[in-house]
């Protein structure tokens, strides 16, 4: 019996298929400027600072839409308390935070109540379309005890809508170290009895240094003659360490006795000006 095998072939036809993506826009940060600011502890009005964070948008296709919307979110930095931002210098730290508006009444958080919303319109082509968002670092006023230097802080930003994106910005206070006069001297006033006795008269003054800041005062002159009386000076203190709050002092004058003076009436007015000096 003969057998005759006949070979079957069998074909299968795969055929790929693929789903068009869906076409988008494509949104990315650019420079963040962060803000850099001096602040004066002593100061009582709030401090506030211009950032800016750029946005470029781009389309991917043909058929992609002409404006993209997006939102920027702001986390509260590396030293934050709670929502407090801080940013710090070795143990010191400095409160600030992040807000949308010159005014610091509308804050900028990473909370979806709290972000930033952006639009970029009228995207042709191919071809990137960037914008600049603003925002502002406001610094409270009258934070004292703080020693001078620079306190550093990081704010990550989120980008979202479009894609999503982050950066990093810096913050950089810088504290100044400063000295003021908080109340100037007056008049160290004498009276004065020709041939009378041994006369002391003072006047208070007082100054504010940055914390921690080393500072010294001088007068110009600490003896003169007025009137044709002999006078001596002398402050309270050479010097202090400043606390970023006012510290008091006073210039102390005196008069030797037995001058007769140079006033030939019943009574004289004369004067003189020393200069106090403050070196920190």
């Amino acid at each position: 019996m003969r057998r005759t095998a006949w070979t079957i072939a069998l074909a299968a036809l795969v055929c790929g298929f693929s789903t068009a993506g869906n076409a988008a826009v494509t949104c990315t940060l650019g420079a963040l400027t962060g803000f850099a600011t001096a602040y004066v502890p002593s100061t009582a009005a709030t401090n506030v600072t211009q950032g800016t964070i750029a946005v470029t948008c781009v389309r991917a296709r043909t058929g992609d839409a002409t404006t993209a919307t997006f939102t920027l979110s702001a986390d509260n930095g590396l030293h934050a308390t709670a929502q407090q931002n801080r940013a710090q210098l070795g143990a010191n730290l400095i409160n600030y935070d992040l807000f949308q508006d010159s005014t610091c009444a509308t804050v900028w958080r990473a909370n979806a109540a709290n972000r930033i919303s952006g639009t970029i319109a009228g995207l042709t082509g191919f071809i990137p379309s960037s914008t600049n968002i603003p925002f502002w670092g406001c610094v409270a006023g009258s934070q004292t005890g703080l020693p001078a230097g620079t306190y550093m802080d990081t704010v990550t930003v989120t980008l979202r809508g479009q894609g999503t994106d982050t950066a990093t910005f810096p913050v950089a206070i810088f504290t100044p170290a400063s000295c003021s006069m908080t109340t100037a001297p007056g008049t160290v006033s004498f009276t004065y009895t020709a041939f009378g006795g041994v006369q002391n008269a003072s006047t208070p003054y007082s100054v504010t240094c940055t914390s921690l800041l080393p500072y010294t005062m001088a007068l110009d002159a600490t003896v003169g003659v007025v009137g044709g009386l002999q006078y001596t000076l002398a402050l309270s203190s050479p010097g202090s360490t400043g606390t970023g709050l006012a510290q008091s002092f006073s210039v102390n004058g005196t008069m030797p006795a037995n001058q007769a003076g140079t006033c030939g009436v019943a009574s004289c007015i004369t004067s003189q000006t020393r200069t106090l000096t403050i070196s920190y």
